[in-house]
């Protein structure tokens, strides 16, 4: 083998070990960014809970307030609401005996 031929294989060589190198570093980074996309999607998840909780709370607050303001319709939607409800307690009354 001539003094180019082992020239040209080492340079082979140097040019394999960069390329499993720069395979390692892409097969680390690719786990990396895997971790952080499962850790993102986790977060989504848990700000999506929490957005659905915060919208449940802000729709009792609103029908809270509607009843809490002394408009007419509330007025008569609190004094329906009593009525059912008295009706509810006398049925159970009812059972109970």
């Amino acid at each position: 083998m001539t003094e180019q031929d082992q020239h040209l294989i080492d340079e082979m060589k140097k040019n394999i070990r960069r390329l499993i190198d720069s395979l390692e570093q892409t097969k680390a980074e690719l786990s990396r960014i895997k971790d952080e996309k499962v850790n993102l999607e986790n977060e989504l998840n848990q700000n999506r809970s929490e957005h659905q909780a915060l919208l449940k709370r802000y729709e009792n607050l609103k029908v809270a307030k509607a009843l809490a303001e002394g408009d007419p319709e509330s007025q008569a939607a609190k004094q329906k609401i009593n009525k059912i409800l008295r009706e509810v307690d006398k049925c159970i009354a009812l059972l109970n005996q």
